[in-house]
């Protein structure tokens, strides 16, 4: 009897619904993408899939070329699973239902409004139609701007259009895919093009909740004090931007940067500080970077974006929570204060969870990756390890940056980096919260207490 209700509870719980609608969306993908029509040149089922897999994650690495290999309905297939990965699955699940007016559980509108709003929202329906509202407008305009941006390089004005449709919604949704042979390092110095990119990937990973609470308190009630999730998520958001931007600049200033002016140099620092938060445009070769460089991007990918965003990684808060966790502990506080206020333990505890399941994630998948990846057909000066860690974690971060070797991972890897892909957008706290339900109900008791050395 308890086995029949735990495995109902898993089947009903909403994490399994995002599970399932993504791993549905990535297998229609892939066959879509298999399909004669969809390429030009031999396309095996496995590119299909990680393809696939890399636009419903909405990550950008790839193991072929976009541009060459595809057709125009490759590419809108492309863009369809972009978006749909972007806005999520469930998102779409619940307009669904909605429509055919099925009754949403508590649960499952819990889930939702905690995954897109920290704040108590009026109607859910109308919440998700301001997501999709602002979403397309946010997309339609970054699309003519950037058209006529791309408009003295494109063969046509139609060109034109569909690349502006294509990079604006892949920014704004934080895929990382262009249509461009070599991505936008033919625009590395195009001023428009790279502010509209940065602009769509900022609002893409800034997240709806703060868009609506700073939308409130510009319009609707100015006297309502910022909440301390706003105050959190974009005090560290503009931090790493800022630091991010500084380092790239230091450190490539005389290698990769060196032939520019400093407001290209400036530019492009800033460019890819912000593309490292889990979007993955580059207008520079990232195989060129320094070591250092490359260790910056790994932290700014492993961050990313934050809550209730299109983009992935452990997130700002996370980062937030453990820092202030930490200075709080040092300060003699039992608890953890940010802002002159307390954070719940709970969440406290979550993102502890989170910090911990995402390193270990990495750790294993950068192991696999060293164990069955191919020796790299081509010298590196940064070394495998370093490239390999890059991988993983531009991989779970979903973020699409690369050195150069997904093509070169065979076929073991590429399963491997198709998995922690999958794990980066569904969540790793929704696969937890699963595998609470199977492994059974919380245990309310508690064990004496014993103290341990700690250092």
């Amino acid at each position: 009897m308890d086995s029949t209700l735990k495995t109902r509870s898993l089947l009903n719980h909403p994490a399994s619904l995002v599970m399932t609608s993504f791993g549905v969306a990535d297998l229609i993908g892939a066959g879509l993408l298999y399909m004669p029509a969809s390429h030009n040149h031999d396309l095996g089922f496995l590119d299909a899939l990680f393809t696939s897999t890399s636009a419903i994650c909405v990550t950008g690495l790839t193991v072929v070329n976009t541009a060459d290999t595809f057709t125009l309905l490759g590419k809108w297939i492309i863009l369809l699973l972009i978006q749909v990965g972007g806005l999520g699955v469930m998102t779409f699940s619940v307009l669904f239902a909605m429509s055919v007016k099925r009754r949403l559980d508590l649960s499952s509108q819990f889930l939702i409004q905690e995954n897109f709003l920290h704040l108590k929202a009026a109607s859910l329906k109308g919440l998700i139609g301001t997501i999709l509202l602002f979403t397309l407008v946010c997309e339609a305009v970054l699309a003519i701007i950037m058209t006529f941006a791309f408009l003295p390089r494109a063969p046509g004005g139609g060109s034109a259009l569909f690349y502006g449709i294509f990079h604006s919604v892949s920014a704004f949704c934080n895929a990382g895919f262009s249509v461009f042979p070599s991505g936008l390092e033919p625009y590395r110095d195009n001023v428009s093009v790279n502010i509209s990119i940065m602009v769509g990937i900022f609002l893409g990973s800034t997240g709806f909740a703060i868009i609506y609470e700073l939308w409130q308190k510009m319009f609707t009630d100015s006297k309502r004090a910022l909440s301390l999730h706003f105050k959190m998520t974009m005090t560290t958001h503009v931090i790493l931007i800022l630091l991010g931007t500084a380092g790239f600049l230091f450190w490539e200033y005389h290698d990769v940067l060196k032939d520019m002016p400093f407001s290209n140099k400036l530019l492009v620092s800033a460019f890819h500080s912000v593309s490292a938060r889990t979007a993955g445009f580059n207008t520079v070769p990232i195989s060129h970077l320094s070591e250092n460089t490359l260790y910056l991007l790994i932290l700014l990918m492993f961050v990313g974006a934050c809550p209730s965003s299109t983009g992935g990684g452990i997130k700002t808060t996370t980062l937030a929570v453990l820092f202030f966790t930490a200075v709080s502990r040092l300060r003699g506080f039992s608890q953890t204060v940010a802002f002159r206020r307390t954070i719940p333990e709970g969440q406290v505890n979550r993102a502890v969870t989170l910090f911990m399941l995402a390193v270990i994630t990495v750790l294993s998948a950068h192991m696999l990756l060293m164990s069955v990846g191919i020796r790299l057909p081509f010298a590196k000066a940064q070394g495998e390890f370093l490239a390999y860690l890059f991988e993983a974690v531009s991989g779970l971060g979903t973020v699409g940056l690369s050195v150069g070797i997904t093509p070169e991972l065979g076929m073991t890897g590429k399963c491997v980096m198709i998995a922690i892909m999958f794990a980066g957008r569904v969540g790793l706290l929704s696969i937890l919260s699963i595998l609470s339900i199977a492994g059974g109900k919380s245990r309310q008791y508690h064990y004496s207490s014993e103290r341990i050395m700690i250092g």
